[in-house]
C-alpha cells in the first residue's frame, strides 16, 4: 500500500536529446559567453544555468505542450494552443447557469448554454485526454513567468514575447490544416517554422546576451547568422542550404571584425557538414527500396549538430 501522506505532485528532469543537439539551451549559454567572456566566477556561472534552466526545461515544456510540434510538422498529438483554438465542443450539454430567470433565446441563455458546452468538453475530452500536459504548459507558463520577473523586466519581456510566438505557431499551424496541401507547404509551414526559429533560438539567444550583460550589434547579427541556420535544420527537406548559408554568413561577419582565425575555422567546420549533405542528398535520390528515406534524414541531422555547435562556439568566443 502506497503511503497516503507526503508530497502532492513530483517533478522529473530527463533528457529527450542528446547533449550536442542544438536548441535553446544552446543558443543562450553560447550568446552569454560572448557577452561574459572567459570569466567564469560562480556568478556568471550561476546567470548561466539560470538562463539555460529557463529557456530550455521551461519554456521549453511550454512550448511543447501548448504547440505539440515543431515546424510546422503536425503530430499526431493536438497541443493544448491547437485543443482551445478547436475545441471540438459537444452538440449538447446541460447549461450553466449564471443568471437566474434568463429567457429561452436572450443571450444569457445562449451563453449559458455555450459555457455548459465548453464545460462537457473540458470534463469528458480535454482533460481525461491532455490534462497532464495542460498542467504542465501552465507550470511551465507560471515558472518562466516567475523566474523571468525576478531577473529583470527585459528578460520578461523576452519571455512574453516567446510565449506569443508559441500562440503565432499554433495559429499558423491551424490555417495549415485547414488549407490544401499546396498552400499548406508554402506558407502554414514556412510560417510556423519560423516562429519556432525566432521563440527557441534568437529569443533565447537574446536572453542569454541580456542576462549576462547587454547584447551588442555584432552578437545580434550573429544570433540572427545562426537563427538562419536554425530555421534550415528544422526545415531540413525544404531549405536545405540555409543550414550552410547562416554560418557562411557568420564567418564573414566575423572577417569583417578582423577575427580571420575564427572566420577560417568556421569556413573548415563547414566542409564536413557539406560531405554530409552530399552524402544526404545521393541516398535521397536513390529509390526507396534501396535506401530508408527517414534513415538517410536522420543520420544527417544527429551528425552535422555538433559541427554547427562546434561552429558556433568558435564565433561567439571569438567576440568574447
Amino acid at each position: 500500500m502506497d503511503q497516503p501522506v507526503g508530497r502532492i505532485s513530483q517533478l522529473r528532469l530527463y533528457p529527450i536529446r542528446p547533449p550536442w543537439s542544438l536548441g535553446s539551451g544552446w543558443a543562450a549559454v553560447c550568446s552569454g559567453l560572448a557577452v561574459g567572456g572567459l570569466d567564469l566566477s560562480p556568478e556568471t556561472l550561476l546567470k548561466l544555468l539560470l538562463a539555460w534552466l529557463l529557456v530550455d526545461p521551461i519554456l521549453g515544456a511550454v512550448w511543447d505542450s501548448g504547440v505539440g510540434s515543431n515546424g510546422g510538422r503536425p503530430r499526431r498529438q493536438r497541443g493544448i494552443y491547437r485543443r482551445l483554438l478547436d475545441p471540438r465542443l459537444p452538440a449538447t450539454a446541460p447549461a450553466l447557469q449564471l443568471l437566474p430567470y434568463t429567457r429561452v433565446g436572450s443571450p444569457g441563455h445562449r451563453l449559458a448554454h455555450h459555457l455548459g458546452r465548453l464545460r462537457r468538453w473540458w470534463q469528458d475530452t480535454l482533460w481525461p485526454e491532455a490534462g497532464h500536459a495542460f498542467a504542465t504548459m501552465v507550470a511551465g507558463l507560471g515558472l518562466a513567468l516567475l523566474l523571468g520577473a525576478v531577473l529583470g523586466r527585459t528578460i520578461l519581456a523576452l519571455v512574453l514575447i516567446s510565449v506569443t510566438l508559441s500562440w503565432l505557431a499554433a495559429l499558423s499551424q491551424q490555417k495549415d490544416l485547414s488549407k490544401g496541401a499546396p498552400q499548406r507547404s508554402i506558407s502554414g509551414q514556412g510560417m510556423a517554422t519560423l516562429w519556432h526559429a525566432l521563440g527557441e533560438f534568437g529569443i533565447p539567444w537574446l536572453i542569454g546576451a541580456t542576462l549576462l550583460g547587454s547584447p551588442s550589434r555584432m552578437l545580434i547579427l550573429l544570433g540572427i547568422c545562426y537563427t538562419i541556420t536554425y530555421f534550415g535544420l528544422i526545415r531540413y527537406t525544404e531549405d536545405f542550404k540555409l543550414i550552410g548559408s547562416g554560418q557562411a554568413a557568420a564567418a564573414l561577419l566575423l572577417a569583417g571584425l578582423r577575427h580571420p582565425l575564427a572566420a577560417g575555422a568556421i569556413a573548415i567546420s563547414l566542409m564536413p557538414q557539406w560531405g554530409l549533405r552530399l552524402w544526404a542528398t545521393d541516398h535521397d535520390q536513390q529509390p526507396p527500396s534501396q535506401y530508408d528515406h527517414i534513415a538517410a534524414t536522420g543520420t544527417y541531422l544527429r551528425y552535422v549538430q555538433p559541427f554547427v555547435i562546434l561552429s558556433m562556439l568558435l564565433a561567439v568566443l571569438a567576440l568574447a
